[in-house]
C-alpha cells in the first residue's frame, strides 16, 4: 500500500513508525528487496523521496517528466574538466520508471572479477545469480524487442552495423505488449513497461509491505552498536519546505537502496565516512555516453517504435557498447547544431533524423561528497583513455550511419564540422583520430552509476561485507549499485535487482 507523505505526516510526527525492515528507495534494488522480504513474512516499510506516477502524470512533453520524475529536473551534474548531466529518476519505482527498459545480465567476466577480488562468491555465486535472473526475467516480462515494434531508428542501426561488419541484435527489454510510443523516458503512457511500480512493488504490497512516498530520509540512527532506524522529513504540501523530523524504527535491519549518489550521502550524514567505514563516496564509476545524429532521405520518425530497441556489444571487450536512442524533439533540439532560423529549419526535418549512442565502460573513478547547505558534489573526470574510446565510438557510429544510407551527419564533436556531408566522412575520421583527448569536445551524459559503497571482505578498504552489511554499523545494509566494485559495461537495472533480490534472500534466511 502506498501512502503519500502528507497523508501520514501528523501521525508519524506523533508516533513514529516501526517495521522489521526499513528500506530507503523504491527503485530496482529497493523494490526487489521489499518483494523478497515481504513474501518471506517480514514487516517491510519502504520510504521513497519521490511521488507515485499517476495516469495524468504520463504526459508526452519532456518538461513535465523532467520536472517531476528526474532528480534535480535533469540538471544534476558531475564536474571535472567539463560538466556531464547525471541522469536519475526520483519517483515511486525510481529510475526504472523513466529509463529505456534495457535489461542485461551481469557479464560473466565482471562476475568472475567480483568473486576473485571482492568475495562475492560467498553469497552471489553463479548458480544463485542465474536462478534469480531467471526469476526476474519471468516477473518482468524480459524479452528481445520484436521487429513489429522496433521502428525505423532501430532498423536503420541494424542495417548500419551490418554494413560495417559489426554484430548487433535487438535489445532485451522489460515490456509486455509494447505499443511503440517511444515514450519510455517520460514514463510509459500505456503502463506496458514492467517497471518496479508495476511489478515488484505491487507484489510486495500484496504480501503486506507498506510504502511512504514524498518522504526524504536524512540519516540513519543507531542504538548501541547497531542500526536502529532512520530520521526523515516529509515536505509541507503547500510550501514544499521540510516538515518536522520523523523517527522510523527498524527491528531487524535498515537497507539503503537510494542509488550510487544518494546512498553515500546518507552514509556520510549518518557519521559513516573514512576510517573503519571504508571509502564511502569514493570509487564513483559510470558510463559516459555520447551520440551521433544522422539525416536520411526517407522518414525515420523516432517517435514511432521502441525508444531503445537495438544494440551492439561487438566492441564490449574494448569497453564500448552501442545503442539506438530515440529522443523527443525537445531533447533532440539540444543536440542539433545551429540557432534561430537555422535550428528551426533543421527541426522541421526532424522526422528524417536517426540517433545512436555509444557508452563507455570507463576507467575513471570519481567521488560523491556532501556540499554546502546539505547539497552534493559529484566529481568525475574521464581518463584520456576513456575519451579516446569515445572518439573511436563516434567514428563507429558515423561509419554505421553512412553504411545505412545517411546523407548528412551531426557528430557533436568540437573539432569536427557541425554538419558533415557523408562524402566528407573519410577526412573527418582522420581528423577525429588526431584530436586531443579532452572530454569537453563531446556532448556527454553520465548514466549507470556504481561504486560509492563497495563490497569487500576487508573493513577500511570496502564499505560493506560480501553479504552487503556495513562493516562499521551492523544492521545497516546497502543493496543498490553503490556496492558494485567495478564498472559493468552494460545497462545495470537487471543486475541491481538481482543483487538486491539475492541479498534479501540471505537476510531473510530463505
Amino acid at each position: 500500500m502506498i501512502h503519500r507523505g502528507a497523508q501520514v505526516a501528523d501521525e508519524l510526527a506523533r508516533n513514529g513508525a516501526i517495521a522489521d525492515v526499513v528500506i530507503v528507495g523504491s527503485g530496482a534494488a529497493g523494490a526487489a528487496a521489499a518483494c523478497v522480504l515481504a513474501e518471506a513474512g517480514l514487516d517491510v516499510l519502504v520510504l521513497e523521496e519521490g511521488a507515485p506516477l499517476r495516469p495524468e502524470d504520463r504526459r508526452r512533453d519532456v518538461f513535465s517528466g523532467f520536472a517531476t520524475r528526474w532528480r534535480d529536473a535533469g540538471m544534476q551534474v558531475a564536474a571535472g574538466r567539463g560538466f556531464m548531466p547525471v541522469l536519475q529518476g526520483v519517483c515511486v519505482g525510481g529510475t526504472t520508471v523513466v529509463n529505456g527498459a534495457i535489461m542485461h545480465r551481469l557479464p560473466a567476466p565482471i562476475h568472475a572479477a567480483w568473486v576473485r577480488d571482492h568475495g562475492a562468491g560467498r553469497f552471489f555465486d553463479a548458480a544463485s545469480i542465474e536462478r534469480v535472473f531467471a526469476t526476474l526475467d519471468a516477473a518482468l516480462d524480459v524479452a528481445p524487442t520484436p521487429s513489429t515494434v522496433a521502428g525505423e531508428n532501430n532498423r536503420l542501426m541494424a542495417a548500419g552495423f551490418g554494413a560495417i561488419g559489426l554484430a548487433s541484435a535487438p535489445i532485451a527489454r522489460n515490456i509486455a505488449d509494447c505499443e511503440a510510443s517511444a515514450r519510455c523516458l517520460q514514463g510509459c503512457p500505456t503502463r506496458r513497461k514492467r517497471s518496479m511500480d508495476e511489478t515488484l512493488l505491487p507484489r510486495a504490497f500484496a504480501a503486506g509491505a507498506r510504502l511512504i512516498a514524498d518522504c526524504r530520509v536524512e540519516r540513519v540512527f543507531a542504538r548501541g552498536d547497531r542500526a536502529a532506524g532512520v530520521f526523515a522529513r516529509i515536505p509541507c504540501p503547500r510550501s514544499g519546505l521540510p516538515g518536522p523530523r520523523l523517527t522510523i524504527h527498524a527491528r531487524r535491519a535498515v537497507i539503503l537502496a537510494a542509488s550510487a549518489v544518494s546512498t553515500p550521502l546518507l552514509l556520510a550524514r549518518s557519521g559513516l565516512r573514512g576510517g573503519a567505514a571504508g571509502p564511502v563516496g569514493r570509487r564513483f564509476q559510470g558510463h559516459p555516453g555520447t551520440a551521433v545524429l544522422a539525416a536520411f532521405d526517407a522518414p525515420v520518425r523516432m517517435w514511432q517504435g521502441a525508444t531503445q530497441g537495438h544494440e551492439s556489444l561487438a566492441l564490449w571487450d574494448e569497453r564500448m557498447k552501442f545503442e539506438a536512442l530515440a529522443l523527443p524533439p525537445e531533447l533532440g533540439a539540444v543536440r542539433m547544431p545551429g540557432l534561430g532560423p537555422a535550428l528551426g529549419a533543421r527541426m522541421r526535418d526532424y522526422g528524417h533524423i536517426a540517433q545512436w549512442a555509444v557508452q563507455i565502460r570507463a576507467e575513471a573513478q570519481g567521488r560523491v561528497s556532501t556540499g554546502l547547505f546539505g547539497g552534493k558534489n559529484i566529481a568525475y573526470d574521464p581518463t584520456d583513455a576513456d575519451v579516446t574510446r569515445l572518439a573511436r565510438g563516434v567514428g563507429v557510429l558515423m561509419r554505421a550511419a553512412a553504411g545505412a544510407g545517411a546523407h548528412t551527419l551531426f557528430p557533436g564533436v568540437h573539432g569536427l564540422p557541425e554538419v558533415l556531408p557523408v562524402a566528407d566522412l573519410p577526412a573527418a575520421l582522420r581528423t577525429l583520430e588526431g584530436l586531443s583527448p579532452d572530454p569537453r569536445r563531446y556532448h556527454c551524459i553520465l548514466a549507470h552509476l556504481f561504486g560509492t559503497a563497495v563490497m569487500g571482505e576487508r573493513p577500511g578498504q570496502s564499505v560493506v561485507s560480501p553479504r552487503l552489511e556495513c562493516h562499521a554499523l551492523p544492521g545497516l545494509f546497502v543493496f543498490d549499485s553503490s556496492v558494485f566494485p567495478t564498472n559493468l559495461g552494460v545497462n545495470p537495472q537487471h543486475t541491481i535487482s538481482a543483487v538486491a533480490w539475492r541479498a534479501a534472500e540471505v537476510l531473510a534466511g530463505t
